[in-house]
């Protein structure tokens, strides 16, 4: 199972997460996590979910493209794969893989039973989600965040860029 892939976004690990940390032990099923940036990475860290995918032995990938463009890491030969990347070519995360593709949730409910659920049980055990939909899935907003704004800001642009980036925005929207 891999959750990751950059059309997730912090919401979604979160919410793997939380499905997550109602299992006891090892998954039966090897669990791949790789959030699309840094800042997801230690958000995510800070908030505890990094713990949890541990405790359930989740192999954590740095930030990136990991399975989804298999060049981070490849599944085993022939292996059936539940992903959250958005693409399943033939070969593209190990060699004859079957991919399926999947939310986060049905990706951390696949990991959880080691197989798809039935309708019946994906509706029950995401349901324990809906207590806490407005804070799994708030955005991760950069901008809003001190701990990011601040490293923003010193970060220098030379003018000419910013004319550069002006004008192609200039010529962009007219």
């Amino acid at each position: 199972v891999f959750i990751g892939s950059c059309m997730t976004n912090i919401g979604h690990f979160r919410a793997a997460g939380e499905l997550l940390k109602g299992f006891n032990g090892q998954l039966p099923t090897r669990l791949w996590v790789a959030p699309p940036t840094k800042m997801d990475e230690a958000q995510l860290t800070a908030e505890g979910y990094y713990s949890i995918y541990g405790k359930v032995g989740a192999r954590t990938e740095m930030p990136g493209c990991s399975l989804c463009m298999g060049n981070q890491a490849r599944v085993a030969d022939k292996a059936t794969v539940v992903s959250t990347s958005t693409r399943n070519f033939p070969n593209r995360l190990g060699q004859g893989a079957n991919v399926y593709l999947a939310s986060a949730e049905l990706a951390a409910i696949a990991a959880i039973l080691g197989r798809l659920p039935a309708k019946d049980e994906y509706l029950e055990m995401v349901k324990s989600l809906s207590k806490s939909s407005d804070t799994t899935y708030s955005y991760l907003n950069f901008d809003q965040y001190e701990h990011f704004t601040s490293k923003a800001d010193k970060i220098a642009i030379e003018p000419e860029v910013t004319a550069a980036a002006k004008k192609s925005y200039a010529a962009f929207v007219a």
